[in-house]
């Protein structure tokens, strides 16, 4: 199903197992989040890239 023919196509992100960047951001909660001190934390962590087309 095509909503848009005329649409620019989109990138389809980092392949299965890509290692991601090291990243420091904010949450929703104005928690600072920093990827580095994650990993030395847990075994490993789940990065959720939403892309909101609003």
């Amino acid at each position: 199903m095509v909503l848009n023919k005329d649409a620019t196509q989109r990138p389809r992100g980092l392949a299965l197992y890509s290692q991601a960047p090291i990243i420091s951001t904010v949450d929703i909660y104005s928690n600072s989040v920093n990827l580095e001190k994650l990993l030395k934390t847990y075994n490993g962590v789940l990065i959720d890239f939403f892309r909101g087309s609003w």
